[in-house]
């Protein structure tokens, strides 16, 4: 009996496969996304929640964090540059004094979960002559993990106050 459950149990011992880890986390393609999502809407999600893009803005700077290894050149006609807050805070407030203009400068905020939902965060920041200053309003971009497609589902977005 056990000679016949071994020999019946072979080939699946023989084609067994490791288990291979799912790769659950796609972050590069949020940050894509939550960037299309900001140009797309000009950073407006209603009349009380604007990320101040300007109408004349054509490059949009974003907060280079440790998380964000890149980000497309452009995107819907926005150039899209990742600046180090420390280093180019000067360079930043310059920009904003000439143009007169807030220049569009965000923060991505590392995702937060809960179960299968991801929450992102997309901070303004202002520059100042000696610091960059967060904004009082935030989006809140809401994803859903698929486990049975491996992939992320945006779901909604909100305006957060503080």
């Amino acid at each position: 009996m056990r000679l016949l459950l071994a020999l019946l149990l072979l080939p699946i011992l023989a084609w067994a496969q490791p288990a291979q880890t799912v790769e659950m986390w796609q972050e590069p393609d949020v940050y894509k996304h939550m960037i299309h999502f900001i140009t797309e809407t000009k950073g407006k999600l209603n009349d009380t929640c604007s990320l101040a893009l300007s109408p004349d803005a054509n490059d949009i700077y974003i907060i280079k964090t440790d998380y964000i290894k890149s980000l497309p050149d452009s995107v819907n006609g926005y150039r899209i540059h990742l600046v180090d807050a420390d280093s180019n805070q000067k360079v930043l407030y310059k920009l904003q004094k000439e143009q007169q203009t807030q220049i569009p400068i965000f923060y991505f905020a590392k995702w937060y979960r809960y179960l299968e939902y991801y929450q992102y965060w997309v901070m303004p920041v202002m520059a100042k002559k000696k610091k960059l200053q967060y904004g009082n309003q935030a989006m809140k971009l809401h994803y859903f993990y698929r486990q049975d497609l491996s992939r992320f589902e945006f779901t909604k977005t909100e305006c957060a106050s503080w």
